[in-house]
């Protein structure tokens, strides 16, 4: 008699562990994944710092949220030691399957307590390689060991472009077998509105009535990675070489906050540029602007342009991994030279003063989502990475175990 599957009387538990409880492109990841799965097949469970959006919308979905309060951005060894040892505690309590980790630092701690508390399966996503961009040496070479420790330590690491792909087989010397390349995606009936939702959007929320002004919106975490301040120089620019009424939008909150409001002060902007902070309605303020903006300094693949390509908009985005991964330029989007204000400011011109090109690239860019970056695909892919029982009983009736 053939072995018999424990998945087939009990799901599959998944956890998941993020640091920080926001709704930034790495968490919603993990929201996504989470509202599809199959809950008849899979347990899945939230691990992270404390409650915040992401903790009530897991929750929202009737699943399970854990905290480990000593877990930390920053590198400090006593809050990292705690936490190692929390997560150990907790993995043994939780007994999961499957422990899938995100973000460098939560990574190498997590696949680390996951292994000795003897989890089964550890997984982990890059959302793209941040060490190589650190400008201390010491933080550079600490993610860098991180990352290769974490590679010896997974059962399969996730990347979301072909450079992190040959970055990871090259310098990580991770194996083929260990590897799996899973783009991002989404779900494309989120995005979209009708024209008088986006008028009341435009009138309620953005202040502006006049149904001819130029709305540009950045979607994201104001921090060091997203490079806010670089599309506060570029608007400063572009008000400077036109007339036509346009406003700008940051929707994000983070350490560069401040220092982006003195900015848009400094420069007179009030009035024009404004910091909505974060949005709990990104799929109704992208259907109601008409440019999306990425400068980051380094991405994974970012959901934010995939959502502004879903939701029909013109996309500027550095010319970066991850993001030239996803736009070609003057195709169904436009790149710029990184961290360049003057030459976002010309792409940006261009797109405001054609309308046409603004619509031509938009829809191409909602056909490119549609075709290639559905979040059904990429659950397809990465089911496949979690059913390690389902494996493990092919393995044993391939090697003619019975009972």
């Amino acid at each position: 008699m053939a072995i018999h599957k424990p998945s087939s009387f009990t799901p599959i538990r998944v956890v998941h562990l993020q640091l920080l409880p926001l709704l930034s492109g790495v968490q919603k990841v993990t929201l996504d994944e989470f509202s599809k799965l199959d809950g008849k097949k899979y347990e899945p469970i939230l691990v992270c710092k404390e409650p915040g959006p992401l903790v009530d919308s897991v929750r929202a979905l009737g699943i399970k949220c854990e905290f480990v309060a000593s877990l930390v951005r920053e590198i400090s060894p006593k809050s990292d030691v705690r936490a190692f040892f929390e997560l150990i505690k907790c993995f043994k309590r939780l007994r999961p399957d499957v422990v899938h980790t995100h973000s460098s630092k939560t990574g190498i701690l997590g696949r680390l307590a996951a292994r000795i508390a003897g989890v089964p399966n550890v997984i982990h996503t890059v959302h793209g390689f941040a060490f190589p961009f650190a400008k201390n040496r010491f933080v550079r070479w600490f993610y860098f060991m991180a990352e290769f420790i974490g590679g010896l330590l997974s059962d399969k690491v996730v990347v979301l472009n072909i450079t992190d792909y040959n970055y990871a087989r090259r310098n990580l010397r991770l194996p083929k077998r260990k590897l799996r390349l899973i783009p991002n995606g989404v779900n494309l009936e989120s995005f979209g509105a009708t024209s008088e939702a986006r008028d009341t959007y435009r009138k309620n929320v953005l202040s502006t009535e006049n149904r001819k002004e130029i709305c540009v919106a950045m979607v994201g975490r104001l921090w060091e990675q997203k490079n806010p301040l670089c599309l506060v120089e570029a608007a400063k620019r572009v008000f400077e070489k036109t007339h036509l009424p346009v406003k700008f939008f940051f929707a994000g909150d983070g350490e560069l906050k401040e220092e982006v409001e003195k900015k848009i002060k400094e420069y007179k902007l009030d009035g024009k540029v404004a910091v909505l902070g974060w949005r709990s309605d990104v799929p109704a303020l992208l259907a109601s602007v008409d440019i999306f903006v990425l400068p980051s300094l380094w991405e994974g693949m970012p959901l934010a342009i995939l959502e502004a390509m879903a939701s029909s908009l013109a996309v500027v985005v550095s010319d970066i991994p991850g993001n030239h991964d996803l736009v070609d330029h003057d195709m169904d989007g436009r790149l710029f030279k990184p961290n360049d204000p003057k030459d976002l400011s010309i792409q940006l011109l261009e797109l405001i003063e054609d309308e046409n090109l603004r619509q031509r690239l938009a829809s191409a860019a909602r056909t490119k989502v549609a075709n290639a970056y559905s979040l059904s695909q990429r659950m397809t892919m990465i089911t496949e990475q979690y059913n390690v029982l389902d494996n493990l009983d092919e393995v044993g009736e391939q090697a003619g175990l019975s009972c």
